[in-house]
């Protein structure tokens, strides 16, 4: 695919070396994805301490059915958002939408991905970022962590921030690209609520969205009931020290 030609480009992070992690892996790679494989859409794969069988599965469906897909394979877990940093940067994203799937979301089993793309692509014309918005209270020190950041605009940090979840979402490109997003030294836990704060800095609208997509879902695609994973850690910000 030509650079730039790309209507949007999909990045999808593959974690953990059980069945559980193998099972998420086949349910993300459905049938939708595979329709939206046929548009015209760049996809970029992460693997993070995949099991040889969930490794051996996405290289075969990259030969099937993403046959351009660039796959970044690391044995051990070098955590989510140094990962999604290397997905948008190593060869840097031209497409003018980013789509992001934790392998926990996915696709509900009946979306029509040849509609589902434009009314995506619609929504992000009026708005910079799309996803299923929660709202999460900041705590330890976070809001200092928040007015020592670069992309901090003068606005006092508020209770609650709205944020989209940060499991699936879909964002203007550029603005990735304006704020380096994201920055180094983030992991894991608490991203998507200080993505959230970044919006709300720069009057950055969030749309709520989650039209055809179960996001953090259990196998009936309840939203949110997904198994957590992943480093335990304190959320970004939580211990931060002036």
């Amino acid at each position: 695919m030509a650079e730039g030609s790309a209507a949007a480009c999909v990045c999808v992070l593959f974690y953990g070396d059980d069945d559980y992690c193998f099972k998420l892996a086949q349910r993300v790679l459905n049938d939708p994805m595979r329709q939206l494989a046929q548009q015209n859409v760049e996809f970029r794969f992460g693997c993070n301490a995949v099991s040889a069988a969930t490794r051996a599965f996405v290289r075969a469906q990259i030969r099937v059915f993403f046959p351009h897909a660039i796959l970044l394979d690391s044995p051990t877990n070098t955590h989510k958002y140094p990962m999604m940093r290397q997905l948008f940067y190593e060869e840097p994203v031209q497409a003018p939408i980013t789509i992001w799937f934790d392998d926990d979301s996915c696709f509900a089993p009946n979306t029509d991905t040849a509609k589902w793309l434009p009314r995506v692509q619609k929504q992000l014309e009026s708005h910079a970022m799309l996803g299923s918005v929660y709202r999460a209270r900041l705590i330890g020190k976070q809001a200092d962590w928040i007015k020592a950041q670069a992309w901090y605009n003068g606005k006092e940090p508020q209770s609650y921030v709205q944020h989209a979840l940060g499991s699936w979402w879909a964002i203007q490109s550029k603005i990735l690209r304006k704020f380096d997003w994201p920055t180094t030294g983030l992991k894991h836990r608490g991203v998507d609520v200080m993505l959230g704060e970044l919006c709300r800095q720069h009057d950055l609208a969030v749309c709520h969205f989650r039209d055809g997509v179960w996001i953090n879902a259990n196998d009936a695609g309840v939203e949110f009931a997904g198994s957590k994973r992943g480093q335990q850690e304190a959320p970004i910000g939580f211990e931060y020290q002036l």
